[in-house]
């Protein structure tokens, strides 16, 4: 059980880090937009789009990370008012129904990814990006994201609160 929880919580800790070098990304790609417009008159014709799948892969990629750190949004009023028992039990039911998304979220967004390398769908913008990687990027996160429910799971399983 150990080896799998430190497996979940590195590819968390790596998911994490791939979301904040996104974030970067991003903000570069859009300052780089707005010189090149502001001073040249141009424009790269993809920042809006490739912001749109960064902001995405952000959110997908950091989900394992947050649930790690314990930073989802939780229901404080009624957890403090809870024996550590109680409060354990109520982790565990959280945590496996969030499983039990995650599960969903991994079959759609698979399906979904499964669909566009089969049909070669491509971004009917400027870029023609080939739809695949994206959505590759997203399953990946929830892919993280449910590994990380499993390691919640099992750790409120054996007895740990954190």
């Amino acid at each position: 059980m150990r080896s799998i929880v430190r497996a979940a919580e590195g590819l968390a800790t790596l998911t994490g880090w791939v979301a904040g070098f996104l974030l970067l990304l991003t903000t570069g790609l859009i300052l780089y937009e707005i010189a090149l417009r502001q001073f040249f008159g141009r424009s790269t014709l993809i920042a809006e789009e490739y912001s749109g799948y960064f902001m995405a892969g952000i959110v997908y990629l950091a989900a394992g990370y947050t649930l790690q750190k314990g930073e989802h949004i939780r229901v404080g009023l009624l957890r403090e008012r809870l024996s550590p028992a109680w409060r354990r039990r109520l982790d565990l039911i959280a945590g496996l129904l969030g499983l039990a998304f995650a599960t969903l979220l991994v079959l759609a967004l698979g399906n979904q990814t499964l669909d566009a390398l089969h049909y070669g769908t491509r971004s009917f913008l400027p870029s023609r990006t080939p739809l695949v990687y994206p959505y590759a990027g997203a399953l990946a996160g929830a892919l993280v994201l449910w590994t990380g429910f499993v390691a919640f799971v099992l750790k409120r399983w054996a007895g740990e609160e954190g």
